[in-house]
């Protein structure tokens, strides 16, 4: 199973006395997790999943993690691994009394909101003064995702890039402007993926052709964006 696929897929368990199978998010995103600052101290998961993400992070210092999910099996199993956890639905949940945060992650959550936009105003107000916001949201225009639209196919799937239960699609620059309008300042961003086959030129080779590709290219190379981020100065 590739990177790509391994990030974006989702497994599927049954909890007592549902009648469905409920997806259960339980991946760590390498590209979010270097993106955490080594100093943070207290981190906020909106979309924690199993708290896969919080555990690891967790195991590089000293870090208390407080997860957010919709489902109450994520909770359960978050439980075991990060300091705390809120039961909540995402689209309509208040952040504020969970306090201030110097770090806060939303890692390929967005994009199953009805009003993302919203939700990243709210947590705007718990990032603690020199705090960082680290958006994960997958890229639509993929090339294996074009490869599809240009064959006339429009498929939703139960997990990837076309997840069923997603709401809101995004390129590159869209991501980017969901991010700005909501007073946030992107300090990095970069697109995770690379180019088709570079790993036949060795890892080295590799690296460079993959670097290049996602440089000039990031909307065709990216199966993901990740953006650091920190509050626009004036914003209210």
């Amino acid at each position: 199973m590739s990177t790509h696929d391994s990030l974006l897929i989702r497994a599927s368990t049954e909890a007592p006395g549902e009648e469905s199978p409920q997806p259960i998010y339980e991946s760590v995103n390498p590209a979010v997790l270097a993106k955490i600052p080594m100093g943070a101290r207290n981190l906020l998961d909106i979309g924690c999943g199993s708290g896969a993400l919080g555990a690891a992070a967790k195991r590089r210092g000293e870090l208390q993690v407080t997860g957010v999910t919709h489902s109450a099996v994520e909770a359960t199993m978050a439980r075991q691994h990060i300091d705390a956890v809120v039961l909540a639905d995402l689209n309509a949940f208040d952040p504020l009394p969970l306090g201030c945060f110097d770090c806060i992650v939303c890692s390929h959550v967005l994009e199953h909101l009805g009003d993302p936009d919203e939700v990243l105003r709210r947590l705007r107000e718990l990032l603690s003064p020199g705090g960082v916001l680290v958006v994960a949201l997958p890229n639509v225009l993929f090339w294996k995702q074009r490869l599809q639209f240009a064959r006339g196919r429009f498929r939703y799937a139960d997990g990837g890039l076309m997840d069923r239960t997603h709401v809101r699609f995004f390129d590159w620059d869209t991501a980017a402007e969901l991010i700005e309008q909501a007073g946030f300042v992107i300090v990095e961003r970069v697109a995770d993926g690379g180019l088709p086959l570079s790993s036949r030129f060795g890892r080295r080779g590799s690296q460079m052709l993959d670097g290049i590709a996602l440089r000039r290219f990031p909307g065709l190379f990216g199966f993901q964006f990740v953006f650091v981020c920190g509050v626009r100065a004036g914003s209210a």
